[in-house]
C-alpha cells in the first residue's frame, strides 16, 4: 500500500509578495484605464454638442425657408451678408448661438455668396469658443 503524503502549507498559499505584485499590476491597470476617462467624457460631450448644433442649424434654415417671400428675398440678403450677424442665443438651448452670413467662417474663401447658418457655443458658455457646425441652405 502507498503511504499517504502530508501536504505542505506552502504550495497551497500565496505568499505576502505574490499578493502584493498582483495587487501593483491590477492597481496599474485601473490608473491606466481612469486616466482616459476624462478624454473621453470631453470628446462624448464634444459629439453630443456637435449633434445638437447640427439639428439646431437645420432648424433654423427651415425658418428661414418657411419665413422667406416667395422671391426669396430673406435668403438673398443673408447671401449678400459679407461678416456674420451678431450672435443670437437659442432660446430652448441657451448653450448655444447662430448667426447668419454670406461667408464660411472656417473656410473665409470658399464659396462666398451662399447662405449659411452658424452655430457656436453662447458667449459665456465655452472658453474655447468658435464655430460647432456650419450649414449651408439655400432656395
Amino acid at each position: 500500500m502507498s503511504t499517504p503524503r502530508a501536504f505542505s502549507h506552502r504550495s497551497l498559499a500565496f505568499s505576502l509578495l505574490e499578493v502584493l505584485v498582483s495587487m501593483a499590476v491590477l492597481l496599474t491597470g485601473i490608473v491606466v484605464i481612469l486616466s482616459f476617462l476624462p478624454a473621453v467624457l470631453q470628446q462624448n460631450q464634444r459629439t453630443a454638442d456637435l449633434s445638437v448644433a447640427a439639428y439646431l442649424a437645420q432648424q433654423k434654415a427651415e425658418e428661414i425657408r418657411r419665413d422667406d417671400t416667395s422671391s426669396g428675398q430673406l435668403i438673398e440678403e443673408i447671401r449678400a451678408l459679407s461678416t456674420p450677424t451678431a450672435p443670437i442665443v437659442f432660446p430652448l438651448n441657451p448653450r448655444f448661438a447662430y448667426q447668419f452670413s454670406g461667408v464660411s467662417l472656417i473656410t473665409p474663401t470658399n464659396q462666398v455668396g451662399v447662405a449659411r447658418v452658424i452655430v457656436s457655443y453662447a458667449p459665456g458658455q465655452q472658453s474655447r469658443g468658435g464655430v460647432l457646425y456650419e450649414l449651408r441652405f439655400g432656395n
